[in-house]
């Protein structure tokens, strides 16, 4: 059968299925499988397809016309126009959170810190933490996941990317194993002063979701991603209140906080950083679509 044909085949499966973009599932399906670009279906549309190809793509469709995500399916997802290796252990990156490095950036440059100590809290699949040592060569990073399982998933690809020696990799219950600042948090071989002790930057993409907007998600996300990295309570705060509460301990002074939120929880957010008394500069930044997402802290 040639590519044309069970592409065609493909999509009025998944389109019976209620999957959205049908025919753009089927190419990255069948272009995963042949290890080509999206681009060479198009190129090659005559192609003949093995029939041992042709049943293992089918097996493929299957899965995802029961909404099972194409991002574990194929193993692969895409962030910051890099490729990371994800697993039903860790929560699949989406093109909102990459706002989180944007501001992170802007904000080494602003700040222009030479050689920024950064930590990454809940690191599932490493995405930021990967993200910003690629982007940032001189920075020193931390990053933190209560999941032995994602963390092995956020060293592969920290591997991949050629940063491993720049990340390091902790299990941990967010800020629990930290000592505060006064006690000496500092990149590795380097002893300074109290003042310099710390963390210049700390980013999270914490659970956020409210038990009530349970039913509001999609079955590809309901049924397939891990609970403990999307759920945090009846109001969807109880991570982020507790990061906003105890981050402040491990930051050096004039240090910054981003962490992703709700997209109705900006006022929320706020409020509870003006409570702890130990940050100045927040603000709630929104995504394309106007809604909350990211918050931004900075330390007194």
């Amino acid at each position: 059968m040639t590519i044309v044909r069970i592409l065609a085949q493909a999509t009025e499966q998944l389109s019976c299925a209620c999957i959205e973009n049908p025919q753009l599932e089927a190419e990255i399906l069948l272009a995963h499988l042949l290890g080509k670009e999206r681009i060479w279906l198009h190129l090659h549309p005559e192609f003949l397809l093995e029939d041992s190809l042709r049943e293992q793509y089918m097996a493929l469709v299957s899965r995802r016309a029961l909404h099972e995500p194409t991002a574990y399916i194929s193993g692969q997802r895409e962030f910051w126009s890099l490729s990371f290796r994800v697993t039903r252990d860790t929560l699949i990156p989406r093109p909102e959170t990459e706002l989180i490095v944007e501001i992170a950036l802007g904000l080494v440059r602003h700040e222009r810190w030479q050689r920024p100590f950064i930590l990454d809290l809940g690191t599932g699949s490493g995405v930021l933490a990967i993200t910003l040592a690629c982007e940032i060569p001189e920075a020193a990073l931390v990053a933190t996941d209560l999941s032995f399982n994602a963390l092995v998933v956020a060293r592969q690809n920290a591997e991949r990317h050629g940063v491993l020696s720049r990340v390091s990799l902790l299990q941990a219950d967010w800020t629990g194993p930290f000592r505060s600042y006064e006690a000496g948090i500092y990149p590795p071989g380097k002893a300074v002063a109290g003042a310099d002790r710390g963390f210049h930057l700390v980013v999270s993409n914490p659970p956020y979701v409210a038990d009530k907007d349970r039913t509001l998600l999609a079955k590809e996300i309901i049924n397939n991603e891990p609970e403990r990295s999307l759920f945090s309570g009846k109001d969807g705060l109880g991570d982020i209140a507790r990061l906003i509460k105890t981050v402040p301990r491990i930051l050096r002074k004039g240090a910054w906080f981003i962490c992703e939120i709700g997209y109705d929880q900006g006022r929320q957010a706020i409020r509870m950083t003006g409570d702890t008394g130990a940050y100045k500069c927040a603000e709630i930044r929104k995504d394309l679509s106007g809604n909350d997402r990211v918050l931004m802290a900075k330390k007194i």
